[in-house]
């Protein structure tokens, strides 16, 4: 199979973050775009991903969809300087429950669509984009990414929580209350990732298998996502992950000291400041 990984042709629309292509292989390329910000999820971000990925999934001429960031890495979690500002929010515990709530319904929004969802990462995949390396249905990374959930060492819970289907019970629990690093190597060993290629393979693997998929009936490969994300909803996935976000909406009304030092740190000096002070109790136990 010939395959031409530079002929994507632009759709344009009034994205602020976010660049949207279909190419001639019925592929919508879905790319995250605040580079200097490590394509860090801010509100605007994850609405414009939900809005690109729904465009896509709604679009006959679409039969795969793949998501990447530009820039160094693919994403680096949660925009915690924007967080930094939810004080006000916070004070009024029933409204920052719907705001957490719809921006977890966005956040779903590649495991709910109907079309196939290739994640196609570098660099970083940390919090929240560890997160949608997770809700991808294919995963190709790679060698060089770091990926977990480095954000619970601050005090700042996880997310969707979809872990323990994944890897089950014991490596969740590892990952999540240690809140370590977890290479590329290591998460396609646990399940969390499809496939590692060296870095200057991943444009060409990632156009390779999206083409695959493109090419087999669309209508069929939609049934097979549906049926196969039913089995996660019938063992709890989706009741799990709505309790789990009632007690982390409380959670982040009542922060942990941990949490409310690193908000102060981040407002005072920084956010780097904030991330190398929570991290300095660490030192010298990681491997």
């Amino acid at each position: 199979m010939t395959i031409n990984v530079d002929t994507a042709v632009s759709a344009p629309e009034d994205y602020q973050h976010l660049i949207y292509e279909v190419d001639e292989e019925h592929i919508a390329w879905v790319t995250l775009d605040r580079p200097a910000k490590y394509n860090a999820m801010n509100r605007a971000l994850i609405a414009e991903l939900r809005a690109g990925l729904l465009r896509a999934d709604a679009d006959p001429d679409v039969n795969v969809i793949v998501i990447k960031g530009n820039g160094r890495g693919f994403c680096g979690g949660h925009d915690l300087t924007e967080d930094a500002g939810d004080d006000e929010l916070r004070l009024d515990p029933y409204a920052y429950r719907q705001h957490y709530f719809t921006e977890y319904k966005d956040y779903l929004t590649p495991w709910e669509i109907s079309k196939p969802v290739v994640a196609s990462v570098h660099g970083a995949a940390i919090g929240k984009g560890f997160e949608l390396t997770m809700m991808a249905d294919i995963s190709i990374v790679t060698s060089d990414t770091e990926l977990g959930y480095a954000e619970v060492r601050h005090g700042i819970a996880g997310f969707l929580m979809f872990l323990p289907w994944l890897v089950g019970m014991k490596a969740a629990k590892d990952l999540l209350l240690t809140g370590r690093k977890v290479s590329a190597a290591e998460c396609k060993e646990l399940g969390l990732v499809t496939q590692v290629v060296e870095p200057d393979e991943l444009a060409a693997e990632t156009k390779r298998v999206a083409t695959i998929m493109a090419r087999i009936p669309s209508g069929m490969q939609r049934i097979h996502k549906q049926y196969l994300n039913r089995v996660y909803d019938a063992q709890g996935l989706q009741s799990a992950v709505a309790d789990y976000l009632e007690v982390e909406m409380f959670m982040s009304v009542l922060p942990t000291p941990e949490y409310a030092k690193f908000i102060d740190v981040t407002s005072e000096r920084g956010l780097r400041a904030a991330i190398d002070d929570g991290e300095a109790r660490f030192a010298g136990l990681d491997r």
